[in-house]
């Protein structure tokens, strides 16, 4: 009887035994992760805001490259409708093509990488690079 007695009351422990384990084992690798992460930090080169401010040359103009507006031509109009148009279809017109060129079609303006994009587009198709007078 004294077996089966000190078997249960150990067959009831062990549960809580466990989660106590569990409790110290999460809070030991918290703790050492924190510990790494402020070593890294401060293994990191600390260089002053400022000094890498003032390292910078200004920028001309505070747009990125291509990310000015401007006005289609009518001929660069003209060349959107006509790709769309074409039947059958060039396999140089992909189909990311096509839906770049419906999303400019009918815009008042663009960006200039756009213009740009349309110009490689219309060369591609038409095998010859793009002329403002063609």
């Amino acid at each position: 009887m004294e077996d089966s007695n000190s078997m249960l009351c150990v067959n009831r422990a062990f549960p809580q035994l466990a989660r106590v384990v569990i409790v110290l084992l999460l809070a030991i690798t918290a703790n050492a992760t924190s510990a790494l992460s402020v070593l890294r930090a401060e293994e990191t080169p600390r260089v002053p805001m400022q000094l890498i401010q003032l390292n910078q040359t200004p920028r001309k103009n505070p747009f990125f490259e291509g990310g000015q507006m401007v006005r289609p031509s009518p001929k660069e109009r003209e060349a959107v409708y006509q790709m769309l148009a074409l039947k059958p279809r060039p396999k140089a017109l992909k189909d990311a093509d096509m839906k770049f060129l419906h999303g400019l079609r009918d815009k008042a303006s663009w960006f200039v990488l756009d213009q740009r994009m349309v110009h490689e587009i219309w060369a591609e198709v038409h095998g010859r690079e793009w002329d403002d007078a063609h």
